[in-house]
């Protein structure tokens, strides 16, 4: 396991892709986060800070979508087969790379909820507007959105490995977070479950900030990490499944 866990953040660290989308995620959240803070305008009752910082959220799409392309990359260059040789077991190599994208996910959480909290904090206070979170809280908010993150890194390598197609399983993956669950909370008696365990929703809870208007209630941190954990793990298994079920032909 060491040898593969090696391995996979090797493939990691020299990946240009990933270095791509890791710092275009980062500056996508900083300017996002910079240009709510420092132009939106804010009425009583509003959360500012939260607000702010829900800008950080594309960081978790881009690590589901690179937890999808960590697996469908092998399947799209045909190394697959030869780690395969090396390492006949298939679901050690997708608990491997789940293993190696969830850490790589926490740290881009950390930097990415970290730059939106040192970008909307200071802008905030010139504006004199009260970011209405305190220390705890923030750190919260970060932590929270770090493992939300790493969560949906998870989530992308368990998809991938399921669909395999790197074209289908991003589609897919997208399309469930930013097409069916938009549409399915559209639907009178059930929108307020979808807002409530929906991926989008979950995410905004276990991140503690605000994804879905101000006035829809969400899961609490704990409880939305848990959930959303327990849909990655789901996702993997169903993933290790396909993996295992499916030939790979070289």
């Amino acid at each position: 396991m060491n040898k593969l866990l090696s391995s996979e953040a090797l493939k990691l660290r020299s990946t240009r892709t990933f270095w791509l989308m890791s710092v275009g995620a980062v500056v996508l959240v900083a300017g996002g986060v910079a240009s709510i803070a420092a132009a939106n305008t804010f009425n009583p009752g509003d959360h500012p800070g939260r607000e702010a910082l829900s800008m950080a959220g594309p960081a978790q799409t881009f690590a589901l979508v690179l937890g999808v392309l960590a697996v469908t990359n092998e399947f799209r260059h045909r190394t697959v087969t030869s780690v395969l040789l090396v390492s006949p077991r298939r679901t050690r190599l997708l608990v491997a790379k789940a293993m190696v994208m969830s850490a790589w996910g926490l740290v881009l959480g950390l930097v990415a909820f970290g730059a939106a909290a040192a970008t909307a904090i200071p802008l905030l206070a010139g504006r004199r507007i009260a970011s209405q979170l305190s220390a705890s809280q923030l750190a919260a908010v970060i932590v929270g959105g770090a493992v939300t993150t790493a969560l949906a890194a998870v989530l992308g390598v368990g998809i991938g490995s399921a669909v395999r197609s790197q074209v289908g399983a991003v589609i897919a993956a997208l399309g469930l977070l930013y097409v069916l669950e938009p549409l399915l909370s559209l639907l009178p008696g059930i929108s307020a479950a979808v807002q409530r365990y929906g991926i989008g929703g979950l995410s905004s809870g276990a991140s503690g900030t605000t994804g879905f208007p101000s006035d829809t209630h969400v899961l609490a941190q704990v409880p939305a990490v848990l959930v959303l954990g327990a849909y990655a793990l789901i996702t993997l298994v169903v993933g290790a499944i396909v993996l295992v079920r499916r030939d790979i032909t070289a």
